[in-house]
């Protein structure tokens, strides 16, 4: 059959083995013979002769890593699925659009006002931007006015010179736990469960002025998660964002009301952890294999095959 379609993948190293998209390109030549499957990686410059190939015939750009790819004098033809990177509360404020159920935040500013009797004795704290937890602490809501000015902190904090979040405290429990669910095209890839190996400080006794709450920046248990009600909220949600490549999607489950909350979905896309260099290391850590729970790949292909035949111009 005559290729009547291009998909251009696009891939970044140490955040996405090359392998994966050498894999898909090789399933789609079986699947849909209509697609013709260009992998650009951006270990090295895409050239002219590159994008000219591509240019040829109607294409789809897929990459679930932001990335920039316009050049001066280059014509760059095909509609762009590419991740944009948002920071925390840009995410928190998107899901919130789409009608999912997030965690009240707000910037916290000299002159906050929060009502401690409806939002809580306690207040979660976080850096605008930021990875891995890092910086994310459990703080007693009158004490959120010692947190206006970031640039007192030692420089190795993360959350120097950062504007900080104050985000309502949904307690998932004596051991803090958190979902991830990585979704390409509204599909589940795979999903993890983190939950803390140690039993975080009684919130009725303790005199810690900071305390961990991010269940991936403490010790921890990490399983796979098959939790119906968790992965099929990640689908609904990027149903309604069909315009994401893909999503790292983070919720957690209120321990009192078994309410989900959705945290944030990683828009910058650093989240491909069925091959990036930090996904493998951490398979091989607790013993798991993100790629096989949900057939990652197959699962990849199919969602590229059908996005392509709809979109590519």
């Amino acid at each position: 059959m005559t290729h009547r379609r291009n998909l251009v993948i696009l891939h970044v190293p140490e955040k996405q083995k090359l392998t994966d998209f050498l894999t898909v390109r090789e399933l789609i030549a079986v699947r849909a013979p209509d697609i013709q499957v260009h992998i650009g990686s951006l270990a090295a410059k895409l050239l002219f002769d590159f994008w000219s190939k591509a240019a040829q015939l109607p294409s789809l750009i897929f990459s679930p890593v932001a990335v920039h790819i316009d050049h001066p004098g280059v014509r760059i033809r095909g509609a762009r699925l590419i991740s944009t990177p948002l920071n925390k509360l840009e995410e928190i404020q998107l899901l919130s659009r789409v009608g999912a159920l997030v965690p009240e935040t707000h910037v916290i500013k000299p002159d906050m006002q929060i009502d401690e009797t409806k939002w809580g004795p306690y207040t979660v704290i976080k850096p605008i931007l930021g990875k891995q937890g890092r910086g994310v602490r459990l703080i007693r809501t009158t004490d959120l006015h010692l947190w206006t000015d970031t640039s007192v902190l030692p420089k190795y904090d993360p959350r120097h010179g950062q504007s900080l979040l104050a985000q309502r405290y949904v307690d998932t429990g004596p051991f803090v736990t958190s979902y991830r669910v990585m979704t390409v095209l509204g599909r589940p890839i795979y999903s993890i469960v983190s939950k803390a190996l140690e039993r975080r400080p009684d919130l009725a006794t303790s005199e810690d002025t900071e305390m961990e709450v991010a269940a991936n920046s403490v010790d921890r248990s990490v399983t796979l998660n098959y939790d119906s009600e968790v992965i099929d909220l990640a689908k609904s949600i990027h149903s309604k964002l069909p315009q994401l490549p893909a999503m790292g999607i983070d919720i957690i489950r209120e321990v009192k009301t078994g309410q989900l909350f959705t945290l944030e979905f990683n828009s910058g896309g650093r989240f491909w952890h069925i091959s990036s260099d930090y996904g493998l290391a951490q398979q091989q850590k607790y013993g798991l294999n993100y790629g096989s729970q949900f057939k990652a790949l197959d699962t990849i292909t199919d969602a590229l095959i059908e996005v392509t035949r709809k979109l590519a111009v």
